[in-house]
């Protein structure tokens, strides 16, 4: 039976890694053929930098392929420059959540979206997903859903609850949740809620949050998990890379390498960095039809390609760790680059603070000192005191001057979709 599987995929995601290039460099040469004679973008983008398909032979030569930038180039082409397929063949359109700026259209055929239909249960299953399991999707995307119904899974319909975080905690603890989908922020914010609704969430069947679309804390994944019983297991992607990489059940981000080339680079000069070192990351889909994805850089900063071992999951194919954040949302503080996680995991291992905090930027350029708004717990007595202690423990961790500012609990509020942590106070 499926649920005494190990693997859903198991030919591909044991394959030695030799072979796994092998089959990475074959799909390389067919996507560059395929997006030079089928799309203009990338037509003139290879002609501009004097490259043409034949010569891509190896992994190594994609670095020869020009980056694309995703504000600069992708989203202002046209469409039409980008299909490399009729439109009449479009089956399902999907767009960026427009977080840093105007969204972006990705247009999948058929072929794509049963591609999509193949990856999605592999991805589930991959972070501990069965077939028993009773699975609620809040991010509202239909192919996450269809990701666990193909891996056969009962799936509470998206528009059950109709949007209303009650309603939906009524709905998921009538029918036994056993697994929710959603963003780590909101995630925080169902299980507190449902707290105080009522409901026991340790003491029932929930036992796993699959997080994506923004990090999380480790203290906060540790303290959900004593306070709740839930696992936490990120997936790291976006609407335009897709999902890049997923987390096994040794706490490994495993890429996927049958299906995508991830590549890290220096976000200031685009080189190609080494294994270990942290940049941004770029990601060339293997798979797409409709809309080629090559030598996309994602903005997505902070992470590495981390030097190959086995895992003891026994998934073969390469390791990454979880990028901080967007370089867009980031802050420096007299040179030195500061992003919300790095925030977060401060406050999220002071007792006397709740989940929501802001970092708040009141000029362009580089700032001074860090300006941090967080919400301090009603018990919370000697408010002096706990100004200082963070204010100590954000200088002292991040290296940079602290400013805090303490606020009621609640006063911050909830985003509705991704947190917004970043907050610009002029222009």
């Amino acid at each position: 039976m499926a649920k005494e599987r190990r693997y859903w995929n198991e030919e591909i995601e044991t394959m030695p890694l030799e072979k796994l290039k092998q089959l990475q460099e074959r799909r390389l040469r067919e996507v560059v053929t395929q997006a030079y004679e089928k799309t203009a973008f990338y037509r003139r983008s290879f002609d501009k930098a004097g490259v043409k398909p034949e010569d891509i032979k190896t992994l190594d030569d994609l670095k020869k392929l020009p980056l694309v930038h995703s504000a600069e180039d992708f989203r202002i082409a046209p469409i039409v420059d980008r299909l490399a397929v009729p439109f009449e063949e479009v089956r399902y359109v999907e767009s960026t959540s427009g977080t840093t700026g105007i969204p972006m259209a990705l247009l999948w055929s058929k072929r794509d979206w049963d591609a999509i239909m193949e990856l999605e249960p592999r991805i589930r299953w991959n972070l501990g997903v069965r077939p028993n399991d009773v699975a609620q999707i809040l991010t509202g995307f239909p192919c996450c859903q269809r990701g666990y119904q193909e891996l056969g899974a009962t799936v509470i319909s998206l528009n059950a609850g109709r949007g209303i975080l009650d309603n939906q905690i009524h709905v998921g603890q009538m029918v036994g949740i056993t697994v929710i989908e959603h963003l780590p922020s909101l995630a925080i914010k169902y299980l507190e809620r449902a707290r105080g609704l009522g409901y026991n969430i340790k003491e029932g069947p929930l036992h796993l949050i699959v997080g994506g679309g923004e990090p999380l804390a480790k203290s906060y994944e540790e303290e959900i998990g004593e306070e709740y019983g839930v696992k936490f297991r990120h997936m790291y992607g976006s609407v335009d890379a897709c999902v890049v990489a997923t987390e096994c059940e040794e706490s490994r981000m495993h890429t996927y390498m049958d299906l995508l080339i991830v590549e890290i680079v220096d976000p200031e000069t685009g080189e190609v960095l080494d294994l270990g070192q942290q940049g941004e990351v770029v990601v060339t889909l293997l798979w797409p039809e409709a809309t080629p994805i090559i030598r996309y850089r994602t903005g997505d900063v902070g992470a590495s390609l981390l030097p190959y071992e086995p895992c003891p999951c026994g998934i073969t194919h390469a390791t990454m760790s979880m990028p901080k954040g967007r370089l867009v949302h980031s802050v420096k503080i007299t040179g030195k680059r500061i992003f919300p996680i790095d925030v977060e995991d401060v406050v999220a291992s002071t007792p006397d603070l709740g989940a929501d905090y802001q970092v708040i930027v009141d000029k362009p350029g580089d700032l001074d000192r860090l300006k941090v708004k967080a919400e301090y717990k009603p018990e919370v007595k000697d408010m002096a005191a706990l100004k200082k202690q963070l204010e100590e423990r954000l200088s002292r961790d991040l290296g940079v001057r602290s400013e805090v500012e303490l606020v009621p609990l609640g006063t911050l509020g909830r985003p509705l979709f991704k947190a917004q942590r970043i907050i610009t106070n002029f222009g």
